[in-house]
């Protein structure tokens, strides 16, 4: 950057590209989403056959699926051509113009990998595999069924949700925000992913979590109705659907009643997936609301001084109590000396069990007092030894000042000494 001109140039070039990123996100992530609803589409109306008396099902299910091959070529296409913005706008913000730069080897593999996942959807004129159904009756064991590859190959492209998590990295707040950037690049945090999810799960973790746990119920639930369907075809989708998700919430939370149950592998196979992430959610949920439940250091500072207050003032009654009471035991005593009457004798006692009891609240008070006294946190521990070395310091800077105003004074008197001496001998010698 040589001159102001280069800068606005390279600033002007570097918000032209990102503003096309954003775009493009957006186009690939409608792009994966259609792609997805339709072959969701042919998948239903194939297994339902609900529009069988209207047009033909082949026919429809061919036109939805080449639909699909269509929508995946050009998620490619912008695919490719969003990591190639990306590469771009690396090159701007380096300043240099060698391609080599900006194409590393794991954004190779993270394109690669992109690729091949947005790369999968159903094709139209595909066959049947054979599906073995799992029971603990041997004779159903032993049956397979035929499930569509068109099916096989739909649920693999709920992986484009990725596309999901790269939108919300570039329309969210911090990623906008110019100045959280430049104050994360200086702290060297990376605005990605992984950085957006944790600034909203410790703002909203409520909201985020239970958009999370909903949106992988439904979509576990339909996976698992399209694995489980063709082995009871004559159970309707819908209740399908609804049984496999009062499976998942079940299995979710780990609770399992057993009436809802799988058959295939593909099902077990997602029953141990939902298990695995429903367990994460609520050691996840159980921790943000225990950080709820954890006060403040105001809040604590707020009880602690309360409770210290109330102790302090039970432990000041305690000793009045005491001193009390042993007054009127002194009292008593003097009665029972003058006249030795069974009343005097009784009221002594009295007293004394009185005295006695206000000594042992007293030394109760004081226990409580000590305790509360070493439950301090670091902080009260801190601010009491501050106060405590300020107030020495105080006394201290009080004392130099006396002892400078006494020096002072002295350094008067000595200089006034010295004028008059000084004066004397002048005299003397006259």
């Amino acid at each position: 950057m040589s001159n102001a001109e280069t800068v606005r140039q390279r600033w002007k070039m570097r918000r032209r590209l990102s503003d096309l990123k954003v775009k493009l996100c957006d186009v690939t992530l409608l792009l994966a989403v259609s792609g997805l609803i339709l072959a969701m589409l042919d998948v239903e109306f194939t297994a339902t056959r609900i529009l069988e008396g209207f047009v033909n099902t082949e026919d429809l299910s061919f036109i939805l699926r080449t639909t699909a091959i269509v929508t995946t070529i050009a998620l490619l296409f912008f695919l490719l051509f969003y990591h190639f913005i990306d590469i771009k706008i690396q090159l701007v913000e380096t300043g240099t113009s060698n391609w080599r730069v900006g194409i590393t080897s794991e954004r190779v593999l993270n394109t690669l990998l992109e690729v091949a996942i947005c790369a999968i959807c159903p094709i139209p004129e595909t066959g049947f595999v054979a599906w073995p159904q799992l029971s603990n009756i041997a004779e159903k064991t032993r049956q397979y069924v035929n499930i569509p590859i068109s099916v096989l190959l739909t649920l693999p492209m709920f992986l484009r949700f990725f596309i999901v998590c790269r939108y919300m990295v570039l329309h969210s707040s911090q990623h906008q925000d110019t100045a959280t950037r430049t104050i994360a690049s200086l702290n060297h945090i990376a605005v990605d992913f992984r950085f957006v999810l944790k600034s909203e799960m410790y703002e909203r973790p409520l909201f985020v979590l239970s958009i999370a746990s909903i949106l992988f119920w439904c979509v576990v639930s339909w996976m698992l109705t399209q694995c489980e369907r063709y082995a009871y075809p004559s159970i309707s989708g819908f209740q399908h659907f609804a049984d496999y998700l009062w499976f998942e919430i079940i299995t979710f939370f780990s609770i399992g009643y057993g009436d809802v149950q799988v058959s295939t592998y593909c099902g077990r196979g997602l029953a141990m997936l939902t298990a695995i992430v429903g367990t994460l959610f609520s050691s996840t949920l159980i921790a943000l609301i225990s950080r709820k439940l954890i006060l403040t250091t105001c809040e604590k500072r707020v009880n602690h001084i309360i409770a210290e207050n109330n102790i302090t003032n039970e432990h000041k009654n305690a000793a009045a109590c005491v001193l009390q009471n042993t007054w009127r035991t002194v009292l008593r005593t003097r009665d029972y000396d003058k006249t030795s009457t069974r009343r005097n004798q009784q009221r002594l006692a009295r007293a004394q069990r009185m005295l006695l009891c206000s000594v042992l609240t007293f030394r109760k008070t004081r226990w409580k007092l000590r305790m509360q006294m070493e439950d301090e946190d670091d902080y009260f521990t801190a601010r009491r030894a501050f106060n405590e070395t300020e107030d020495r310091l105080q006394k201290v800077r009080q004392r130099q000042s006396q002892l400078d105003g006494k020096i002072s004074t002295l350094f008067e008197n000595v200089e006034a000494l010295t004028q008059a001496v000084m004066s004397r001998k002048c005299y003397l010698r006259q």
